[in-house]
Parts: structure tokens; C-alpha cells; sequence
């Protein structure tokens, strides 16, 4: 089963499109027990960290139990924010920690939020199998990850250069909308559904 978390937070119709697009059915789950048949996770998000995380704590045991057993996981936009330890956003939140580190707002100096098509430039990373580097991606975000150790898959430039993709053991996460970008964005869900 194909858990697709439903916190209120999230672009619960496009996701569930686009997998259907692919040939795969996700399920919508709305509390933390439903993911203990899970397979696979997808942890979509829209909005602010402090209430997402607020919503998120019921399923945060679960969730780290399931990613501890080798569950794919992956993280969309807001869920890439989430999986740190904290947030500029809502400084004293405690995130997911899942990957060690913060997020920070971009500098006055660019636009905010960074909102339309970016590309990246992708390193080895098993959910951008097919992805080049230049290949472009649909943005909505004002903060960004900044995660430790070896975890970045892929970096993109908007005034800083950000890490647009962390990818660890079985835990993926973009900070681009993969259902809302187009063919590449596809191929991300797909290499996805297919580990």
C-alpha cells in the first residue's frame, strides 16, 4: 500500500493524480495506525512548519518506526522541511528529525516566495535516475533546507544555491512539486514508486 499522509497540509488530489497517471493507487491516510500497512510513504506539504508539525505529531512515532524498518519515504515541498530537526519559519518547533539540520528563509535580497520553474542540477541519487542536470521543476517555498552530512541528491539556484533534494538510505524529499512538473516531475514519482 502506497500511504499517502493527509494532515491538512498537503496537494492531496494532484499527488494522487500523477500516481495515477503512472499506474499506481495511493491511499489517503488520516491517522497514524493506517501506516503500519504501508509499503511506501509519501509525506506531501503546503503552508507553514509550526502547524504542519502540530498536525504531524500524532504520526511522528509511526513514521520514524517505519523509515527506521527501511520504508521508502518520500518528503514534497513543505515534507523536504519537516523531515530536519527546525525551522526559521517557527524558531522552538521541533521538526520530524528524520535528517539532522534546519531550514532558513531566503535573503530580502531575492524574491519571496521562490514561486515557478526552477531547474536543478542533480548529483547520483537513485530518485533522479533519468533527470539532467538543467531539467526544470515547479517551485513554491520562502525557506529552504539546509541539512548535515552527505544527504544532498540535488542543488538549485535561486540568489543561494539550496539543496532541491536530500536523499538518504530509503528517505527522499524534494522541495520542488514533483505532480506539478510536468514529465520530469513524473519520472521523480515514478523512479520513486519503483524502489
Amino acid at each position: 500500500m502506497i500511504a499517502l499522509i493527509d494532515y491538512g497540509a498537503g496537494n492531496l488530489k494532484s499527488i494522487s493524480n500523477a500516481c495515477g497517471k503512472l499506474g499506481e493507487k495511493v491511499e489517503l491516510v488520516t491517522k497514524a495506525d493506517q501506516l503500519e500497512k504501508a509499503d511506501k510513504i509519501i509525506l506531501p506539504g503546503v503552508g507553514n512548519f509550526g502547524p504542519a508539525m502540530k498536525s504531524l505529531e500524532g504520526f511522528r512515532e509511526v513514521l520514524l518506526e517505519k523509515i527506521e524498518k527501511g520504508v521508502p519515504f518520500l518528503g514534497l515541498c513543505l515534507g523536504i522541511q519537516v523531515i530536519l530537526e527546525g525551522s526559521e519559519e517557527s524558531p522552538g518547533v521541533r521538526g520530524l528529525g528524520i535528517i539532522k539540520g534546519t531550514c532558513k528563509r531566503f535573503p530580502s535580497s531575492v524574491k519571496i516566495p521562490h514561486m515557478g520553474w526552477n531547474s536543478i542540477k542533480p548529483g547520483e541519487s537513485k530518485l533522479l535516475g533519468g533527470i539532467k542536470p538543467g531539467d526544470y521543476f515547479y517551485f513554491v517555498h520562502s525557506y529552504y533546507p539546509v541539512p548535515e552530512g552527505n544527504v544532498v541528491a540535488a542543488t538549485t539556484d535561486y540568489g543561494v544555491e539550496f539543496p532541491s533534494v536530500i536523499e538518504r538510505d530509503s528517505v527522499f524529499a524534494t522541495q520542488f512539486h514533483p505532480e506539478k512538473s510536468g514529465e520530469p516531475g513524473l519520472r521523480v514519482l515514478k523512479n520513486f514508486l519503483e524502489i
